[in-house]
């Protein structure tokens, strides 16, 4: 029998990735009613242990499809270690059984954003009936096991990091690492272990800083395309137009060394003689912007009222998010303009190390949620910071404040459970109080 473990969307897909392989399986969560399960009418109780977490169940179990909300720590995880279970995830089973490429990308800021950037353009170069992007936030893998793609981008969190082992790929990207989820990892040396596991075996390893490099993996194909694509920043800034987020450009230099490592010019990465020619394919878009479409939550300029400028950055969910949002909006909208909106549930990350640099875009913090308070006496010293009750608050607070030229950013630095349902609730529920629905 298989143990289905947690029972959300991954879970979802586990359960219809057995019933097409005919297996015998049991669904375990700790709530009593987890959200999905009522989709599948031919569940009984034979099929479910629900309300807890048994581990004496184990006896029966062959394997463990562990879902990446649940902890690593989990009492039926731990069990199933010390009895020799196997433990799987659904990245796991999916690299072990598709015949597509594979592209796995993390990173604590970014991810979503640039698998979309890579799906976009791997689309406009093989067609669209080639590609596919699913994991972390779109459609969950093992969904896609049966398509007839040819190359599959894929979200990988933390979260899945964790409980994954062999992660056997031709290309991974690793973007960056800094405080976040600290509440489940417990430290960023841990953090940064767990993210590093996405480039132990893949054939071509890409990282955005050099320190991100494990001594594990010195010997492999492994290439920062921050430096390597150093000399192409101006044409790709030309591509970009004035009006793109500074933090853009890092997110296409991963979209070009995908795209040279997919094409077999790793190379001449490795030998950093890469040439116009060589990236012909990415540049003879002319209308960049059109392939590259910006996602919603992320940087989400709204538009104007009033002479104000509204955005909605409700996917920043922690401080490194915070930090590229405020030195993009410098650089777009001048010093001491952001009227910021932030607060929920900080995950143990330590507001000392937020970057002074990046403070002088602030005009007021007003800080609200279950870490509002913490956010404003770590804060209150550099800018004037303002404690309120909810979103809805905060925003009339900083019309009130606002002149034309200012910007309005949602940009929580926190995770959104505390008051909304995800970081999308969060988002939606600004862009309607705010009048952009």
């Amino acid at each position: 029998m298989h143990l289905v473990l947690g029972f959300g969307d991954t879970g979802a897909s586990f359960l219809r990735y057995l019933k097409t392989k005919n297996l015998p399986f049991l669904i375990m969560d700790s709530r009593t009613n987890p959200p999905g399960l009522s989709q599948f009418k031919s569940l009984n109780k034979k099929h479910l242990s629900l309300g807890s977490f048994d581990e004496d169940i184990l006896d029966k179990v062959k394997s463990v499809l562990v879902s990446p909300g649940i902890s690593f720590n989990n009492k039926v995880l731990t069990r199933a270690r010390k009895l020799g279970i196997e433990v799987e995830t659904d990245i796991d089973i999916f690299l072990k059984e598709t015949k597509s490429k594979t592209i796995l990308i993390t990173g604590t800021n970014g991810k979503t954003t640039v698998v979309n950037m890579v799906y976009n353009q791997l689309k406009e170069v093989y067609g669209e009936d080639r590609v596919i992007s699913c994991g972390n936030i779109g459609k969950p893998v093992l969904d896609t096991l049966s398509s007839k793609s040819q190359i599959s981008v894929i979200e990988v969190s933390s979260f899945h990091l964790e409980h994954s082992k062999d992660l056997k790929c031709d290309i991974s990207v690793l973007l960056n690492v800094d405080q976040d989820h600290l509440d489940r990892h417990e430290s960023i040396k841990k953090y940064l272990k767990i993210k590093q596991k996405i480039l132990s075996n893949s054939h071509i390893a890409l990282v955005g800083e050099n320190n991100l490099i494990p001594s594990f993996i010195s010997h492999k194909s492994i290439f920062n395309f921050q430096e390597l694509l150093k000399p192409f920043e101006k044409e790709i800034l030309n591509l970009m137009g004035k009006n793109w987020p500074f933090h853009d450009l890092f997110n296409f230099k991963a979209v070009l060394a995908v795209y040279l490592a997919l094409t077999n010019k790793h190379k001449l990465l490795k030998l950093k003689k890469i040439k116009r020619q060589d990236l012909e394919l990415f540049f003879r878009h002319k209308n960049i912007s059109a392939v590259f479409t910006r996602l919603p939550h992320r940087y989400e300029i709204l538009g104007k009222k009033e002479g104000v400028t509204y955005i909605n950055d409700s996917k920043g969910t922690n401080l490194l998010s915070l930090e590229v949002a405020l030195k993009s909006s410098k650089k777009l909208y001048g010093k001491e303009r952001v009227l910021l909106l932030c607060g929920g549930d900080l995950k143990n990350q330590d507001l000392s190390r937020i970057s002074l640099g990046c403070l002088d875009s602030l005009k007021h913090i007003f800080s609200f949620g279950k870490d509002r308070k913490k956010i404003t006496e770590a804060l209150q010293d550099k800018v004037e910071c303002t404690i309120v009750k909810d979103l809805g608050q905060a925003l009339d607070n900083a019309k009130s404040l606002s002149k034309k030229g200012d910007v309005i950013m949602l940009s929580p630095a926190c995770a959104s459970t505390d008051m909304f349902k995800d970081y999308k609730d969060r988002g939606d529920k600004f862009k309607k109080i705010a009048g952009f629905v």
